[in-house]
């Protein structure tokens, strides 16, 4: 359907709405940062998103709107209506150009009300799905939402040339039905942020009583199971008897209530670990840390890895889509077979045994940031992107 001109695009100050949807905070203070604040320069932007289940970034919520919308993380039918009817009368109130969602309640509840609503331009971002690791009923539910929410938008992203290619070969989207802006990576890396820091560096280590030449590895995420938060302590703990020096960082919320669990097998383990919880400044755990884990299940991209990177910082992970977009095998990082603990292990014991090897890998990852990550680049694509497509029927 052609968009009617004179009905959408303009809001306060002559410029265009734009709507963006997300389910949490978290995400969007991960993700959409820079381009929320670098969108709001040219259009009005709004976010919808639940803003009482995680701070949002103050930097995020000076720049847009911000709008409370009641969607919770997990299926509920009951919030779930309440919210795809406040998002549909959202949308009719204010005429968007465009609505684009992240995250897959959110993409499922925007998509639907947009184009109930009859908004003309329906992005949805893909970031990983949910059902990669699933199997049976559960597998098939969620795998048809995301090709409901590609049904209702009119054209959708994901964050790896490798998702694209997995959405295709499980029907998701016909072949060459979603695209990747830029070279991948939802947000790019902030340079200015997120960079080799020795004072940082030295004053975090100092804090936590760490010296220099004990082995620092991190792990900052959402804490759950997907993430690989079991097989981490689990690796880890095959390294204990011979290395019972080496420091663990487990950084991020605890979004399942998992901690608890963690903490206590840990301690079980007699594990060297510290647990900071929920951080505003990655970039200070990063600088501070000399290897960064991510044995994830699932990653749309896995943009953690290559703000690790833009710190000096390789990274060891599970072989998996996305993921191989983010690490070069032995060049910026270390891949290892999903759930292969042993291997795991195997990879930490190199890098906190070699800090040469740990050093030129660093040093790849760092260059290969700076080069095709960027965030002012990817942002750029986004700008792009939206200048030629709301500029189509003007």
């Amino acid at each position: 359907m052609k968009p009617n001109s004179d009905q959408y695009h303009i809001g306060e100050q002559g410029k265009r709405n734009i709507i963006f949807v997300a389910t949490t905070p978290f995400a969007v203070n991960a993700f959409l940062r820079t381009h929320l604040i670098a969108l709001a320069r040219t259009y009005n932007v709004t976010l919808c998103v639940n803003t009482q289940v995680y701070p949002l970034e103050e930097e995020i919520a000076h720049a847009v709107r911000v709008q409370h919308i009641d969607i919770a993380r997990k299926i509920s039918p009951r919030h779930d209506l309440r919210a795809l009817l406040q998002l549909w009368r959202y949308f009719r109130a204010h005429h968007p150009a465009a609505v684009h969602s992240m995250t897959p309640k959110a993409g499922l509840l925007a998509m639907l009300a947009a184009k109930l609503a009859c908004v003309p331009r329906r992005f949805h971002t893909f970031t990983g799905q949910v059902w990669a690791t699933r199997r049976g009923i559960a597998r098939t539910l969620f795998k048809s939402i995301d090709w409901l929410i590609a049904a209702c938008a009119s054209q959708v992203f994901a964050d790896s040339v490798s998702q694209c290619r997995f959405l295709e070969s499980e029907s998701v989207v016909p072949t060459g039905g979603v695209t990747v802006l830029g070279d991948g990576s939802v947000a790019g890396v902030d340079l200015d942020r997120f960079r080799p820091d020795p004072t940082a560096r030295a004053a975090l280590r100092a804090q936590m009583q760490i010296s220099e030449h004990i082995p620092v590895f991190l792990f900052l995420g959402r804490m759950v199971r997907d993430k690989g938060v079991y097989d981490l302590l689990d690796a880890f703990a095959r390294i204990n008897a011979e290395h019972p020096d080496w420091a663990l960082w487990m950084v991020g919320p605890d979004e399942d209530g998992l901690q608890a669990e963690l903490e206590q097998r840990s301690k079980t383990l007699g594990l060297r670990v510290h647990w900071f919880g929920r951080t505003f400044e990655p970039e200070r755990y990063m600088a501070a840390a000399d290897a960064f884990v991510l044995p994830s299940y699932r990653e749309g991209f896995g943009s953690v890895v290559i703000e690790a990177a833009a710190c000096g910082r390789p990274a060891i992970a599970y072989r998996i889509d996305g993921v191989i977009d983010a690490i070069v095998d032995a060049q910026t990082g270390l891949l290892v077979e999903k759930g292969n603990i042993d291997a795991l292990a195997a990879a930490i014991a190199k890098l906190g045994n070699d800090r040469d090897e740990m050093a030129r890998l660093g040093t790849a990852a760092y260059t290969r940031a700076l080069r095709d990550f960027s965030s002012t680049t990817v942002s750029a694509a986004w700008l792009a992107f939206y200048a030629t497509e709301l500029d189509r029927y003007t």
